[in-house]
């Protein structure tokens, strides 16, 4: 590895970046996910929304998609977007800021919209909440499991001398890290956040992170280029 080029360790799950000429960019996803079995006869209803919140839900819902009875779909931001639309799936509301608050304050739900909502088993209640303080019947489906990706946490474990930045994602990503280091070994680390959740969860381990303006893998690394200057 060229040593003026600093190294950026990407670990959010997908990565879809060619080389880049300023930066030594290593994917190490620190999040895998399983996916959990379901009762299916919840697809035999008709929706007024399908709420998605994530690539890896289009990814572990796709197989369900022809089967599913609904009005709306809605896509929590623009990553989640391009995976549906790449499979010919329209979206039909997209919050202009790619995170549950956002969500919540620009998607209007009316009482007695039926809502489907796969998602993480780990997700956080924000929307499902809100979705039901507007009197909107939710359908909770607990799709995928997250786990550590013990692969990655071994790389980064014998690579942590030249690691010069580590883009987190996701509160979840930030707990599988922190499970395995201490925040000592990773005080030389510059963590670049998306979002100000993933922010706050490095935080409570004492640690500190920037956070680019947008909230994609693209938007972080030409924060992290911008930084340099």
């Amino acid at each position: 590895m060229p040593a003026s080029k600093p190294v950026v360790y990407v670990t959010q799950s997908t990565f879809g970046l060619g080389e880049d000429e300023d930066l030594t960019l290593v994917h190490a996803p620190l999040i895998t996910t399983e996916i959990l079995p379901f009762d299916e006869s919840l697809l035999e209803e008709h929706y007024t929304w399908l709420v998605m919140t994530s690539k890896n839900t289009v990814k572990h819902f796709l197989p369900f998609f022809e089967r599913v009875k609904t009005e709306h779909i809605s896509s929590i931001g623009v990553k989640t977007t391009e995976a549906l639309n790449a499979h010919g799936i329209d979206v039909d509301f997209e919050p202009s800021t790619y995170t549950q608050e956002g969500f919540i304050e620009e998607c209007t739900i009316h009482p007695g919209d039926k809502i489907l909502y796969p998602a993480s088993s780990k997700k956080r209640p924000l929307m499902r909440d809100y979705m039901r303080k507007c009197g909107g019947e939710v359908t909770e489906i607990e799709l995928y499991y997250p786990k550590v990706h013990e692969g990655s946490i071994q790389k980064i474990r014998e690579n942590l001398d030249d690691i010069d930045y580590l883009t987190l994602s996701s509160p979840s990503a930030v707990d599988s890290l922190m499970g395995h280091f201490t925040p000592d070994e990773l005080q030389s680390i510059h963590f670049i956040a998306i979002g100000h959740v993933t922010e706050s969860r490095l935080n409570q381990y004492g640690l500190t992170a920037s956070k680019p303006e947008h909230e994609t893998l693209g938007h972080m690394i030409n924060f992290i280029k911008e930084s340099m200057e």
